[in-house]
């Protein structure tokens, strides 16, 4: 079956090593001594070969790894055994690290989430919101593109019909629209943003009649520039349009304005330049008093605190990603634990199987080279006897592959079946410690969830909570500041609670 070896004979030993040369050439100079005992350089290299082939016979014979590759097998597996305690003392230190590492992070984190939470209760409490959420936009560029799109808008309706009668032209005209529009549109934002907002503010305690004193005479002054700026872009067009193509552009807008102000409206296009600059800074009022909540003061108060929530429930993924990923650990070493240990035991079986069907063809095999490495040997040992002038050492006449015999089939057979008692035996003590720290390790793992994590997280919360709630004992403050944080009222969002991944557990 196994034609394809090429056979090793002592005339090829002996053309390779030059046997015959190399022993004459040691017998003239009476190499080895007679008193020597040990075999020379020459004859252990052939010994090398010899073991060297048989070595390489027993692979393809009885297959790769047979023999004396399963003597430690055994012990192998036996230590093996031992393997899934430590996977899973590895996972408890891992868990245990993983908690201690963000547990002073998270703390901290709670604690500003208190804080922010204590401040946006207080504020909604003594500023009377409690029957309203805070309502603004999020997203930067969205309140951005509405401011752009009303000055577009201010600026492509005054540079076409002031370009249109514009003694310069469009440039002129885009020139003049530019300025105005920038005018009406930081004009209203301001006025949006500023005392509109405080018209409605009642303040800590109903004190909000304080900012109404400069909030009311603010929002006429702004109201008025935005008149003044309407009609000027109207009288400005109407001048235009009566003035002659090499006339200078007129100057004397504010006073038409004051003296004549309605004048312009008997043009159609002044009508609409002065209506489309009121209309854009109202929008633009509305704009800004919506880049943030209308309410001054709700939107920061609330954004600081989800920011602290996020940044708290952030912390808490982390710390479950990182007990996630020691499970998943866990879980590959213990698999590739069962993968290593039946593959060593099938391997086994499979050599003794292949030493049972090829014992016949592996004992002949063996003998025949070693007969070949015998006749190799001789030829060396007859070139250096004629060439010598002393006595042959003692041991020519002594086999030289008398340590270097390989074992029989019958006794690759027993060892291996030794081998594989001694493996079955380990491996089923193998299998049962990895069952047990596999459970051990999914109830330690859903314990985690159930019975750990949540108490872990409430308890920071709550010395988060009274760590703030010293920090605010003896400050001075009106009466329904000082109330607990306790329960919240029914369309109030609730206080922290401790963030549960049970959800994630149970979806894997």
């Amino acid at each position: 079956m196994e034609g394809a070896i090429p056979k090793l004979t002592a005339d090829q030993l002996d053309a390779d090593l030059k046997l015959s040369d190399r022993g004459a050439a040691d017998g003239a100079k009476n190499i080895p001594a007679s008193e020597n005992t040990r075999l020379s350089a020459v004859e252990a290299m052939v010994v090398s070969r010899i073991e060297g082939a048989i070595s390489q016979k027993s692979n393809e014979i009885l297959g790769v790894g047979s023999g004396q590759d399963f003597t430690t097998l055994p012990q192998d597996l036996e230590t093996l055994a031992s393997e899934p305690q430590t996977i899973l003392t590895n996972f408890r230190a891992r868990k245990a690290r993983a908690q201690a590492a963000l547990g002073l992070e998270l703390n901290a984190a709670q604690i500003d989430f208190a804080r922010s939470y204590r401040d946006y209760r207080a504020f909604r409490i003594q500023h009377e919101l409690t029957e309203t959420e805070p309502c603004y936009d999020n997203v930067f560029w969205r309140k951005v593109f509405w401011l752009a799109l009303l000055f577009v808008v201010e600026v492509a309706a005054n540079g076409w019909m002031i370009g249109q009668a514009s003694p310069g032209g469009l440039v002129q005209g885009w020139t003049t629209a530019l300025m105005i529009s920038v005018l009406v549109v930081l004009t209203g934002s301001l006025i949006g943003a500023g005392p509109w907002r405080y018209l409605n503010y009642r303040g800590a305690d109903g004190r909000g009649s304080r900012h109404r004193i400069w909030a009311v005479p603010a929002l006429v002054v702004g109201n008025s520039l935005l008149l003044l700026f309407a009609f000027y872009i109207a009288h400005y067009r109407y001048a235009l349009s009566h003035s002659s193509l090499d006339a200078p552009a007129p100057d004397n807008i504010l006073t038409s304005v004051m003296t004549q102000p309605f004048q312009p409206f008997q043009q159609l296009e002044s009508l609409l330049l002065f209506v489309i600059a009121l209309l854009i800074g109202i929008f633009a009022i509305h704009r800004g008093a919506n880049w943030d909540d209308p309410y001054p003061g709700y939107g920061p108060r609330h954004r600081r605190m989800e920011e602290a929530r996020e940044r708290t429930q952030d912390i808490a993924q982390r710390l479950s990603s990182d007990i996630d990923e020691a499970k998943a650990d866990a879980d590959q070493a213990l698999n590739q634990i069962n993968v290593t240990s039946a593959s060593a035991v099938g391997a086994l079986r499979q050599a003794i199987a292949r030493t049972q069907d090829n014992a016949a063809i592996w004992d002949f095999t063996a003998a025949e080279i070693l007969a070949e490495g015998r006749d190799a040997i001789e030829i060396y040992r007859d070139a250096n006897r004629e060439a010598r002038e002393t006595r042959a050492p003692a041991y020519f006449d002594r086999d030289a592959f008398d340590d270097a015999e390989p074992p029989s089939s019958a006794e690759i057979i027993e060892t291996l079946t030794t081998a594989f008692s001694r493996a079955t035996s380990n491996i089923t003590a193998c299998k049962s410690q990895l069952a047990g720290a596999r459970a051990q390790l999914e109830a330690e793992y859903h314990s985690f969830y159930d019975d750990e994590l949540t108490p872990f997280l409430k308890n920071i919360e709550n010395n988060a909570t009274i760590a703030v709630r010293g920090e605010f004992a003896n400050s001075k403050r009106a009466a329904p500041v000082t109330l607990e944080v306790a329960e919240p009222e029914e369309d109030e969002e609730a206080p922290a609670e401790a963030v549960s991944f049970r959800h994630r557990r149970r979806s894997r």
